[in-house]
């Protein structure tokens, strides 16, 4: 992906690319596309996302003149991965068990996977803070996909740290009410500071008591696991143990699709459309390691499913586990041992004491993300009734541009804030209440996100508003004249903010944090600018 990224990196700073690339500490996905985009146009990212998409089409030659909406359409026209199709059967098959599906990939290989098996499906994109829990079904047994990232055709995609870790409160809502309704098994996912890992982090167990979360990892060394991904392991401490996470190594999801859909009464695991030898293989990763893919599922006792594996001791030596015909490798990632050979016992209830079970499935699905499927709640309970069929666009922001000559005082008043005090505030940006203000350092705001800490008074820092209106955030600083008129074009040029008024830079400038898509800390001859490139 690195490689297809660098493509688009005009000629004149492939040096630069191929240097930093070198010693960053980033993650280089991220990374790599916080640089195209600093040097290229703004829609670099999804020329990028789409070429990679469609590496995944079975014949490109066939597909001729088609365009972006024909080859959306054109399910059977894509290079499902084996697991991927099996997932999409399984959907199918047992769509009363299965579902919604919530994924960061930007690919339509999971909903290929349902048409292909003869089911339908319906998409969600959320690519900005909006419920998503309100469409309409095409049917009583269709699949609903959620893209939490964004999407490669008509839609933007979000691939920074900065558009990551955007707040998002209505989204996360959301999360939280599947989260309670359903049991999740999350599988491939290494916990990027995203909506997803976000909401985790805010979950009290003591409150949300019905949060029951499975999740997988390819590795079976519990060491190796904890070593890869310490950061998420940090921001869902409050969940780990007994509290509503249980994590377990050694999944493959290649071989544990085949086998769940035999143990659901497959006739066949067998796929009735095997890839050709000619056929290409799916599109690279629109991320850059593997812990980015991702498939989550569960089942109701009513259909009494295998129960997931549970933690249990490990076997002593010179023993054998007993005879199963249904065994699962799973390592428990909660203290360092041996894989244990575990059978499928018969269902029971959950953690949670709710009638929901789970199966961990594990392993790199599709290229790209996060895919999450989770039981449908029963007949009359859990979320509401859905109401809109069509995918939820990006909404405009509250922006308003301010008049020529607005002072930072005509600022506050308009977004209703006044100085957060010290409890008011809190220690990260997430804390700050409506209708106040605060600082943020000028270096921490290209790493923006929901942990940023915010600061009393700061003669360099870049003010911060949550309007009490609406709760949306802004940056406030001074710019140029010409700065301010362009904040209102739907595509502005990168936006300069000092932290004080000097020279040029004498009007006050109010930015939506939300359509911040990367920012960089510069000395403009004595002074330090925030240069910000906008979606």
């Amino acid at each position: 992906m690195l490689d297809l990224i660098r493509e688009h990196v005009p000629a004149g700073f492939q040096a630069k690319f191929d240097t930093e690339r070198e010693y960053t500490k980033e993650n280089k996905y991220q990374w790599a596309m916080r640089f195209v985009q600093g040097h290229c146009d703004k829609d670099v990212s999804e020329r990028v996302v789409r070429e990679a998409v469609l590496r995944a089409r079975v014949d490109r030659k066939r597909d001729g003149a088609a365009t972006d909406d024909q080859l959306d359409l054109d399910h059977g026209g894509w290079a499902l991965p084996p697991a991927t199709e099996h997932l999409g059967r399984l959907l199918v098959e047992r769509a009363e068990t299965f579902g919604p599906v919530l994924t960061t990939n930007f690919d339509p290989l999971i909903s290929a996977s349902v048409k292909v098996a003869g089911g339908d499906f319906h998409r969600t994109i959320v690519a900005s803070d909006i419920p998503f829990g309100q469409t309409v079904p095409a049917s009583s047994k269709s699949t609903h996909i959620i893209h939490l990232h964004g999407y490669w055709h008509r839609s933007p995609t979000l691939h920074t740290g900065i558009q990551l870790g955007r707040e998002r409160r209505h989204v996360s809502a959301e999360l939280i009410q599947i989260l309670q309704d359903h049991t999740l098994v999350v599988i491939g996912y290494g916990g990027w500071d995203d909506v997803f890992t976000q909401t985790l982090a805010t979950i009290d167990v003591d409150r949300h008591k019905d949060v029951d979360i499975l999740w997988g990892f390819y590795g079976e060394e519990d060491a190796v696991i904890e070593a890869r991904n310490p950061n998420l392991f940090s921001r869902v401490a409050n969940l780990r143990g007994s509290k509503g996470l249980r994590c377990y190594g050694g999944i493959d999801c290649h071989k544990f699709f085949p086998d769940l859909r035999k143990q659901f009464g497959a006739a066949s695991a067998q796929l009735s459309y095997p890839r050709t030898a000619g056929q290409p293989t799916p599109p690279p990763s629109t991320r850059s390691d593997a812990s980015a893919n991702a498939t989550v599922q569960t089942a109701p006792t009513s259909h009494s499913p295998p129960k997931p594996p549970e933690p249990a001791p490990s076997v002593p030596a010179g023993s054998t586990p007993a005879p199963s015909t249904a065994t699962v490798t799973v390592s428990p990632v909660i203290t360092v041992s041996p894989v244990i050979q575990v059978p499928a016992p018969p269902a029971t209830p959950s953690r949670s004491g709710s009638s929901r079970l789970a199966v961990v499935i594990a392993g790199g699905v599709i290229a790209g993300g996060i895919a999450v499927v989770s039981q449908r709640p029963e007949s009359g309970k859990g979320s509401p009734p859905m109401t809109d069929v069509r995918p939820i666009e990006q909404p405009p922001s509250a922006f308003v541009p301010m008049a020529p000559g607005t002072q930072i005082r005509a600022v506050r008043q308009q977004h209703q804030v006044v100085p957060a005090s010290e409890s008011e505030r809190g220690s990260r940006i997430a804390q700050l209440p409506r209708g106040r203000y605060a600082f943020l350092r000028m270096d921490s705001i290209p790493t923006y996100n929901a942990n940023t800490p915010t600061y009393g008074n700061l003669p360099d820092g870049i003010e911060v508003h949550r309007v009490r209106a609406t709760g949306e955030l802004f940056l406030v600083g001074y710019a140029e004249p010409q700065t301010v008129t362009a904040l209102a074009s739907t595509t502005p040029a990168p936006i300069v903010l000092a932290a004080t008024p000097g020279g040029r830079r004498t009007q006050v400038a109010s930015v939506p944090v939300i359509r911040m898509s990367t920012a960089e800390v510069r000395m403009d001859k004595s002074t330090r600018v925030l240069v910000l490139q906008l979606n």
